[in-house]
């Protein structure tokens, strides 16, 4: 059950710590060059594309169909989730909630016990929720902030609006 289990947690959220960059190849044959200007073969590690990191402000889009990447970027570089982390690059929290998820896959087939599992599935539910909670607090938010936005947090910056 534990390649089960891990893949189902790395697909619940963006952990930072299963999050990688890489620099597409671009494939030589693009079958859909009428609606996409790139076509890119994925990471052999990648189990889920995030983002294309493009220039600040701009998001290009993109769609994945059989493990190629289609877009409008070219030298296109995507942020996505490894399917391949290893246990030493696993944060505590998360190796709990990988804990209690094996476990409640577990105690069905070893004691025959619903109880036990319904149980083991409420704090493998916690546990998750308090490694997203960690990852979160370890990691600064994905959006661009523009210049006014840093402006209006400045201290004084309202303040100085106030007075002109």
């Amino acid at each position: 059950y534990y390649p089960i289990c891990l893949r189902i947690l790395l697909e619940r959220h963006d952990w930072s710590f299963a999050n990688r960059r890489a620099a597409l190849a671009e494939l030589a044959d693009n079958d859909r060059a009428t609606e996409w200007a790139h076509a890119y073969i994925l990471p052999a590690g990648c189990a889920t594309p995030l983002r294309l990191v493009a220039a600040a402000g701009y998001a290009p889009d993109f769609i994945v169909e059989n493990r190629t990447l289609y877009t409008q970027l070219g030298n296109a570089v995507l942020e996505y989730a490894a399917g391949d982390v290893t246990d030493s690059e696993m944060p505590g929290m998360f190796i709990d909630a990988l804990a209690f998820a094996l476990a409640a896959r577990l105690a069905v087939p070893i004691r025959d016990s619903r109880e036990m599992k319904g149980q083991l599935l409420q704090q493998a539910e916690i546990a998750f929720q308090r490694a997203v909670a960690e990852d979160r607090n370890r990691q600064p938010e994905h959006d661009v902030v523009g210049q006014d936005a840093v402006a209006l947090v400045r201290p004084g910056a309202a303040l100085g609006r106030w007075l002109r």
